[in-house]
């Protein structure tokens, strides 16, 4: 089975183009774009980042700034190497062979939106729409928090970066703030003097342990996702760093639980007589649509108007999305069937490919305030 957006996304996922690795996939997105009346801006992104290339905002011919504008998001990144992958296409999906990820997160999102612009910019859409590949989304929005689209007039935005079926999309989604705590002892031979060392590794386990971690409510959740510490085994390790996260849907909850393990960390070293450093910042903020707001209503007439059933969720992990409602353009992240996310068994279905291309087509063809 094959067809010209089918052709493309195999093309696509067999470029390796990691997260600060993403020139080859800019690369083909101009190679994709260079018959289409497309103009290509590559911002300053790399340069901040240190990505090996910028955002790409790409602008149709036609597309003004004097009318408000709809802006659709994919990101150049996938969340590891695809070096060596060999995708499996049978009679309703695309797999990888199980030995690498697939990279459908996002090449498949990139590969509706490239279609999307390949046939409809010819045909004079009236939705004066605009598309942009971000940088370094894996690691943590890095791409969208530098993007500019202040020069667009941009009135909502549509990320399509959604593991869930087309139908679905992120009407609320949690923030995360990251932490750093760098716990200080006092270093020894382990074998001759230990007892004159104050072991940074115990202290920091002694104390991970008593914080709370995994699900904390239905709507909460907190990770240690690293340790490191130690330089040999005959040393007592004068210093751990761990890293980790919380997320929620509220603020105060992330501010409260920085607070809460500044506390324990904190109790639990003097009693090791050792001292800790904790820094944490807001990585993205959490945001909430309400049903009233026009990016909402497009969304479900969109979905409808293809057949689908409008699904709102919560959802706990982040996108695009959350670094653009944070910057007051109102976003939504709709679901593409990119299931499986990360994984060697990730894949998505063809029926979805085309429908989530579909869905671009149709917010490139009409104007933001078209909701009907």
């Amino acid at each position: 089975m094959t067809s010209p957006l089918i052709d493309l996304f195999l093309a696509a996922v067999r470029i390796d183009a990691p997260s600060l690795h993403e020139a080859p996939m800019a690369a083909f997105v101009r190679r994709a774009l260079a018959d289409v009346p497309v103009r290509i801006i590559e911002d300053d992104a790399a340069a901040a980042l240190g990505t090996g290339c910028g955002n790409l905002i790409c602008i149709p011919q036609g597309f003004t700034p004097d009318r408000p504008a709809t802006v659709l998001f994919a990101h150049l990144d996938t969340p590891g190497p695809t070096a060596g992958v060999h995708p499996v296409v049978t009679s309703d999906r695309i797999t990888s062979d199980g030995t690498t990820i697939l990279g459908v997160d996002n090449r498949a999102g990139l590969c509706m939106l490239l279609h999307a612009l390949r046939t409809t910019v010819a045909t004079n859409p009236q939705g004066n729409a605009m598309v942009v590949f971000t940088v370094a989304e894996e690691l943590g929005m890095w791409g969208a928090k530098h993007v500019d689209l202040s020069p667009y007039n941009v009135a909502m935005a549509f990320v399509f970066d959604c593991s869930r079926r087309p139908g679905t999309f992120i009407q609320s989604c949690v923030g995360s703030s990251l932490y750093t705590a760098t716990f200080h002892g006092r270093a020894s031979h382990a074998g001759v003097a230990p007892e004159k060392g104050i072991n940074a590794i115990q202290a920091a386990s002694r104390a991970i342990d008593r914080i709370k971690m995994g699900r904390l409510s239905p709507k909460m959740t907190a990770n240690v996702g690293t340790i490191r510490g130690g330089s040999a085994t005959n040393v007592v390790p004068d210093t751990c760093v761990i890293e980790g996260e919380v997320r929620s849907f509220h603020p105060e909850e992330l501010d409260a639980y920085i607070a809460g393990i500044t506390t324990v960390f904190n109790a639990t070293c003097a009693e090791f007589q050792a001292t800790v450093d904790v820094h944490s910042t807001l990585d993205f903020a959490p945001f909430v649509l309400s049903e009233n707001a026009p990016v909402f209503r497009r969304a479900c007439a969109v979905l409808k108007r293809l057949g689908l059933t409008p699904n709102p969720i919560e959802y706990l992990g982040g996108s695009d999305a959350n670094m653009l409602n944070g910057k007051n353009v109102p976003s939504v992240n709709l679901g593409i069937g990119a299931q499986n996310p990360h994984g060697t068994d990730e894949f998505i279905l063809l029926e979805d490919l085309q429908t989530s291309a579909s869905i671009a087509h149709d917010l490139m063809q009409r104007t933001p305030d078209e909701i009907r």
